[in-house]
């Protein structure tokens, strides 16, 4: 493991130690210009790029979803200045690159609903926001769309017995159904673990790829996608330096699947 990994891994174990020492900013090496994508008819999927995290340009795991008028957000992190507002932020744990406050106070309006883990409720602090607990396996409908919460957590140990993301915390990843068609899987923080076998009929697969204990690397991510056979996957959660990992990646995905350049 690298200099810059090793002190991201450390830093990820002081936060299961409640401490915070942990600066998270706009990379500047984002794009000037937020990458959005088609989905599906009137289903828009737009990231805003990497973020630094110390002294690392890092793309996070957020993302935001438009389908009709309803605009979900999946761990928002450093959006961009001219964001919608929310009608759902979904988080998946509390760490503090998943669970920005400064975020949510930004795209919340008195109607938004904020979807999490139990882990969440705390770091969320007071808000005037409806807050929706969930835990692995809960299904529920919200306007035109479906949402499934799945198991994320880390088979492996960050350092020494230490999980970054243990299962008793009952982290999650979504599983969110838009127009009762098209299926998109957060995956969260996760390794890959059993219950992900039983997950299909998947048209896209935001996917953790970075490794080092702390989510799936990118052999594991690419053998769990093309188990799946999602029709689109977009990794994140990686540090950009790692053109070498993305490489691989891509290169052990079935042709068939249509990889999106995520930064």
């Amino acid at each position: 493991m690298d200099t810059p990994l090793k002190l991201f891994a450390i830093e990820f174990f002081l936060i299961i130690q409640n401490c915070t020492m942990f600066k998270i900013s706009i990379s500047e090496k984002r794009s000037q210009v937020p990458l959005s994508v088609e989905l599906d008819k009137n289903v828009i999927l737009t990231t805003w790029g990497a973020i630094k995290i110390s002294t690392s340009d890092f793309f996070p795991s957020s993302f935001q979803l438009k389908t009709g008028s309803l605009v979900i957000y999946i761990d928002p992190i450093e959006v961009g200045e001219n964001a919608d507002k929310a009608d759902y932020i979904l988080i998946t744990h509390s760490h503090p690159d998943h669970l920005s406050k400064k975020d949510i106070h930004k795209l919340k309006k008195p109607e938004t609903k904020i979807i999490c883990s139990k882990g969440s409720v705390n770091k969320l602090g007071k808000t005037e926001a409806e807050i929706i607990v969930v835990k692995p396996e809960d299904t529920f409908s919200l306007n035109n769309f479906k949402i499934k919460a799945v198991s994320a957590y880390n088979i492996k140990n960050v350092f020494l017995w230490f999980k970054a993301h243990p299962k008793s915390k009952e982290d999650v990843g979504y599983i969110l159904t838009v127009n009762d068609s098209f299926n998109i899987y957060h995956t969260g923080d996760t390794d890959y673990i059993p219950e992900m076998d039983k997950i299909s009929d998947i048209d896209l697969v935001l996917i953790a790829i970075g490794g080092d204990n702390l989510t799936m690397n990118d052999k594991e991510a690419a053998q769990i996608i093309n188990k799946i056979k999602p029709r689109k996957v977009i990794p994140m959660h990686y540090e950009i330096k790692d053109t070498e990992k993305l490489d691989k990646f891509n290169e052990l995905i079935d042709n068939e699947i249509d990889v999106i350049k995520s930064e």
